[in-house]
Formats: C-alpha cells, structure tokens, sequence
C-alpha cells in the first residue's frame, strides 16, 4: 500500500542553477539528435527498394543527395558561416550540413532534399537554416520554417541579410 505524505513533511529540493539548465537541455538536443540520426539510418538501411537493382538505386540516390549538399556547401553565406564558427569558436564547433529529413519534399514536381545548416558543438547541434536542394543541386530554395514557405535564395538574401548573422556576432 502506498503511503501518502503531506507536502508540509516533503523535503523540497532546491532549483539547480541555470548553468545546469543549460548543460541538461544541451544534452537532451544532442542525444534528439543523435536518435533522429540513428533513426534514419536505420530506416535507409531497411526501407524496401522498388526495383530489382536496389544497390544501383541506393547510389543514385546517395549521388544525388552528395550533389544536393555540395551545392549547399558551395553558398557563399554556408562558407562564410563555416569560416565564422571554427574561428569563433577556436575549432571547438563546426558547420556541417545534415538532411533533416529521410522524406523528400515535392516542389513544382520536382522531388528534393530538405537539408539545413548546423553549428555542431560537442554537447548540441544549434540549426542556423534549412533549405529544399533539387537533387542536380541547380536549385536552392530557403526554407522559411515559421512560415512554412519556400523563398528564393535572392529573396532570402534581400529580406534576411544572411551576412550579417556574422557581423553582429
């Protein structure tokens, strides 16, 4: 039977001091992540392939993911944020480029890659952006993810002045 204690008799325990806020939330990001990772991994690796070359399918498709991400990587704004975090941060933290998601995403028929640029640190990985990358990579679209719309890479710069995210830091 359990008992029941009043809460005048409770021992209160103190709240933890807001570094070690910091450092659980911290944590608990970095191991979303590392679960939503190993998630998609695991699901690439058992996912049915439709055709009878599911070997040849599977490259394709990893050839076409690497064209979306280089072309990303090849943003001036990606390279500058890159250069901006390793210096910043005395090589402790990274850019990197992840797929946020194993589901592609259909845009004006044409099926792309979501992907978004991270600052990767050894206790959390801190989203900067995401974009929707055609596979040939030649198209590149902002994803604006409050709104929900995709914007072009010129408008994005116009209205957000990407740039700027690393002269004011």
């Amino acid at each position: 039977m359990a008992a029941i204690v009043p809460l005048s008799h409770a021992t209160i325990m103190q709240p933890r001091a807001s570094s070690s806020k910091t450092t659980i939330i911290a944590g608990i990001l970095a191991g979303l992540l590392a679960a939503g990772l190993g998630a998609f991994y695991l699901h690439q690796q058992s996912a049915p392939h439709a055709d009878n070359a599911p070997a040849a399918n599977s490259q394709a498709a990893q050839e076409q993911n690497a064209r979306a991400v280089d072309a990303l990587m090849a943003l001036p704004e990606i390279k500058a944020w890159s250069a901006h975090i390793e210096k910043a941060s005395g090589g402790r933290a990274h850019g990197a480029v992840m797929e946020t998601s194993p589901e592609t995403r259909l845009v004006d028929g044409v099926v792309c890659y979501q992907l978004s640029f991270f600052e990767s640190t050894p206790d959390a990985a801190h989203r900067w952006e995401s974009f929707v990358v055609t596979p040939d990579g030649k198209r590149i679209l902002v994803d604006d993810i409050v709104n929900g719309d995709l914007i072009s890479l010129e408008q994005w710069r116009k209205d957000s002045a990407p740039m700027q995210r690393i002269a004011t830091q």
